[in-house]
């Protein structure tokens, strides 16, 4: 029974502790030895402690992909995780956005891939099997294919492989992988969800086994044959593995790995004993099952192999006369019992009731291979003995791995054997009489009823016989260890995996919020024209991965009826279509033979304001139909996406938006990374009609107002006779000339010049002061009769009239005796200087005065032609004398208190 197999004679060989060479002086044969399973704990306890670590073994997983060709031979047993060796990638196709990866999942026949994992998440493989791809991964939201060769002698190149091959000749019929069970993987790339090739790692059903259980040619029932590999299945029996490794897995005549154990060194009667044990039903499965990655190469043993199989099973393993075979770890029949009486006492003699503190344990803990963890190292319950605890006087604790273990309660059951089984202390080299010969083999259970001591339970780690002589004949030598039935018993411990959980999706925004669509009228730049539009608007995004919305509208769709007809004929009121122009047609229930829903559709012939005929393509021949039609059909026209870039937060289209129509209008948003987004719902919205000009008439006079505008021109005329007169005097050549506060050019019949005058005056008249200063800067450009100019005129006056400050610009544009201009004046002060009369004011002239906030999408405040116009306007209380339409048909008269609605 031995569990986690450790030599102990070895290895208390080298602390100084006794060992093998000691016991085989003289002329003793050595008739046996096991490898003591129930010492497990004490195997990894004494190799932290002397510092000679363990080698390392193979386990059921290997985590990360290899790379290349020239690697150890590996063969997968059981159920088993790997990333498999990628020795082969290729890319074709559109960009090459198809990927083919070869995978090595084992030197060796395999029955099947059981899962993958994709995202941190177990898939399996399904759907319909593609040809050339094998089956889809499915549930996920990339698309990647598997297609396996299980490994057989004769399987054949992979056609795909071959005919997708980039540049051609990469993968030839020559490359049949047999007898090595492959993977081709296809990842198909995108932006949303495959960036870059699947990082591939699979659940695998590993190689089909012998047996002899099943092979009536050696005693057992059943048509397995060692020599007929297509007769044997699927295992996870960890004795069945090791028998496969003791004498070999062979791909034809090349071992592939294994040790090449002869038949006839295995008694089928002890590995079907240690078989049958595993094969077990304990509790809720078998009593023992591994997997494990065998391997073979450079730096590889056999005993690396072997021992996690051994682990697995809590196995003693026994090298005798007979043979090697395993004993499982359950509890044993006493073989023999020997008393005080039938020890050699002129022999040499050693019993102890204690175990070395190196052997003690009193604390354990140690890993699994998780499946649900995708193959990774797992903690199992840490055993705690309390009353050992207090006993040993310290901690003495020890990890151990079982690397072929794939099951939690597996885990369990051996761990707590090599817990029960290092607080068993009593340990034996005695000498017995030669009567026990058949009896007292290596790794059966003995007794010892003892006068002196008490009645004690052993294994036989080791025989050895006697030499022949004047004492006896072939005394048999003893090395035994103690054991009980309640090593055995049910654990008390359950391990529950703690499964990491990858973190879920981060809460991602699937749509604008506060997306609301109003119709507008838009002015066209530059001109009085006012346009129809639609403005779209939402919150801002919280969620940086967003970058753009997509917003698509389309007109109403427009109840219509079909005649079954050739042509057909379709009834569409003001449908507005010219001939060629695409449109669709949906339906509640079913169109006529002949017609499509949501399919395009061309107009052939427009007949009426109202009805037109059809082709399936511009130009095309009318569309005929037949057969029965049923439900309400209706109409729509091919509809317009417009994409806004974060972080605007308004959209404003005119494309294809008509006055007084319902549109419908929907949107969905782009993310950086991509990820999957969907259109929301259909919503409506309707346009305004006609352009309305919003006007509010001023009943007041302005000719004092266009008088005072006079007058400051007339004062600014005398800046621009100082003007001409410097540009007069110019001499006549071309070039630059720059004065304090003057410069002017003229050259043929153009002219430049450029001034700034600063006055400042006090007067005393009568004894009363006024102080007045100005500055005035005036530019004037000219070539003929065409001219520019501009003049800034800054004035402060104060003394016995009125206070004021006053701010003039104006610019005027001549040719021949036409001019235009523009201006504005500031202006406050005190009206005769009186506190009590202040006076401020802004005047603007133009012919077209424009307040914008700068953006494309607001319309401005607009005053020409004595007329004030705002599209929008948020007012608290307005007070008016008459409220129309554009048309007249709605009137209220505010004056009188009159409502009048009037129909064309």
């Amino acid at each position: 029974m031995g569990f986690l197999v450790p030599l102990f004679t070895t290895v208390f060989s080298a602390v100084g502790l006794g060992g093998v060479a000691s016991w085989l002086g003289g002329s003793t044969i050595l008739a046996g030895l096991a490898r003591f399973g129930l010492g497990l704990a004490a195997k990894y306890s004494l190799g932290s402690l002397f510092g000679g670590g363990q080698k390392a073994q193979a386990q059921a997983s290997q985590l990360d992909t290899t790379y290349g060709e020239d690697l150890a031979r590996s063969v997968g047993l059981g159920r088993y995780g790997t990333a498999g060796q990628l020795v082969y990638r290729n890319a074709y196709g559109s960009g090459n956005r198809r990927v083919q990866d070869v995978r090595i999942l084992s030197n060796f026949l395999i029955t099947g891939i059981t899962r993958v994992r994709y995202k941190g998440a177990w898939a399996t493989l399904g759907g319909p099997e593609d040809a050339m791809k094998g089956f889809r991964v499915q549930g996920i939201d990339g698309e990647v294919w598997v297609k396996l060769y299980k490994g057989t002698m004769t399987q054949t190149a992979d056609a795909g492989l071959i005919s997708r091959s980039n540049p051609v000749g990469r993968w030839t019929t020559n490359h049949r992988g047999a007898g090595i069970a492959y993977a081709v993987v296809t990842s198909i790339l995108d932006r949303e969800h495959l960036q870059q090739p699947w990082d591939a790692f699979f659940e695998v059903q590993g190689a089909p086994l012998y047996d002899w259980r099943k092979d009536t040619s050696v005693g057992g029932s059943g048509s397995h044959r060692w020599n007929d590999q297509t007769t044997w299945e699927f295992t996870e029996n960890p004795i069945l593995m090791a028998y496969a490794l003791e004498r070999g897995i062979f791909n034809g005549t090349e071992m592939m790995v294994g040790k090449g154990v002869p038949a006839s060194r295995l008694p089928l009667d002890m590995w079907t004993l240690a078989a049958n044990v595993s094969d077990e039903i304990v509790g809720a499965g078998k009593r023992y099952t591994a997997g494990l990655i065998a391997a073979a190469g450079s730096g590889v043993t056999h005993d690396q192999n072997l021992q996690p199989l051994l682990e697995a099973s809590a196995s003693t393993w026994v090298e005798d006369a007979s043979g090697e075979y395993p004993i499982a770890g359950a509890a044993q029949s006493i073989v023999m019992t020997f008393t005080d009486d039938d020890i050699m006492v002129d022999e040499t003699f050693r019993f102890s009731t204690k175990r070395t503190k190196s052997e003690l344990i009193n604390t354990l803990a140690g890993t699994y291979l998780e499946p649900d963890n995708f193959y990774e190292q797992t903690p199992f319950a840490v055993r705690i003995n309390a009353s050992a605890l207090a006993e040993d006087g310290e901690r003495l604790a020890v990890s151990v791995p079982y690397g072929a273990v794939n099951r939690s309660d597996i885990a369990d059951r051996l761990a707590d054997i090599a817990f029960k089984a290092s607080r068993f202390q009593g340990n034996a080299d005695i000498c017995i009489h030669p009567k026990f010969l058949a009896d007292a083999k290596v790794g059966r259970w003995v007794q010892w009823t003892s006068a002196e001591y008490g009645t004690f339970k052993f294994q036989i780690l080791e025989k050895r016989l006697g030499p022949l002589g004047d004492k006896a004949a072939r005394n048999i030598y003893l090395t035994l260890q103690q054991v009980d039935d309640s090593i055995f018993d049910p654990t008390a411990y359950v391990t529950v995996p703690v499964i990491p959980v990858a973190p879920g999706d981060p809460d991602y925004a699937t749509q604008a919020s506060g997306f609301v669509a109003n119709g507008i009228q838009i002015q066209v730049q530059g001109s009085d024209e006012r346009k129809t539009g639609i403005r779209f608007q939402w919150d801002a995004f919280d969620d940086n991965t967003v970058s753009a919305i997509d917003v698509e509208y389309r007109p109403e769709a427009v109840g219509i009826t079909v005649t079954i007809a050739n042509p057909a004929v379709i009834t569409w009121p003001n449908h507005d279509l010219a001939a060629n122009d695409l449109f669709y047609l949906a339906t509640t229930g079913t169109l006529p033979t002949g017609l499509t829903p949501d399919s395009p559709l061309y107009v052939k012939t427009v007949l009426t304001p109202g009805t037109f005929t059809a082709s399936q393509t511009p130009g095309g021949a009318a569309i005929v139909t037949t057969g029965a039609q049923s439900g309400i059909h209706s109409g729509y026209v091919a509809s317009i996406v417009k994409r806004a870039e974060m972080p605007v937060q308004v959209l404003t289209v005119s494309e294809g938006v008509l006055p007084n129509k319902t549109y419908e209008y929907r949107h969905r948003i782009i993310t950086d990374p991509p990820r999957a987004t969907f259109f929301t719902a259909w919503g409506q919205v309707s346009t305004p009609g006609e352009v309305i000009d919003v006007s509010v008439g001023l009943a007041q006079q302005q000719a004092d107002m266009i008088a005072f505008l006079t007058s400051l021109s007339a004062g600014l005329q005398d800046a621009r006779g100082k003007l001409a007169q410097l540009a007069a005097s110019a001499s006549d050549a071309a070039g630059r000339q720059v004065q304090d506060n003057a410069v002017a050019r003229r050259f043929r019949d153009a002219s430049a010049a450029a001034f700034l005058e600063l006055d400042a005056n006090i007067d005393d008249i009568d004894g009363v002061l006024s102080a007045q200063a100005a500055a005035i800067l005036g530019v004037q450009a000219s070539v003929g009769l065409v001219s520019a100019s501009g003049l800034f005129q800054l004035v402060a006056t104060a003394g016995s009239g009125d206070v004021t400050s006053r701010l003039v610009a104006q610019v005027r544009a001549t040719t021949g005796d036409a001019w235009v201009d523009a201006g504005y004046v500031m202006e406050a002060g005190f009206t005769g200087g009186d506190p009590m009369a202040p006076f401020s004011r802004f005047v603007i002239k133009a012919s077209q005065f424009v307040v914008t906030d700068g953006t494309s999408t607001g319309t401005p405040l607009t005053f020409e032609g004595g007329v004030l116009k705002s599209l929008i306007a948020n007012l608290g209380t307005v007070t008016a004398g008459l409220l129309q339409s554009a048309d007249g048909s709605v009137k209220l008269d505010l004056n009188n208190g009159f409502l009048s609605i009037s129909v064309p």
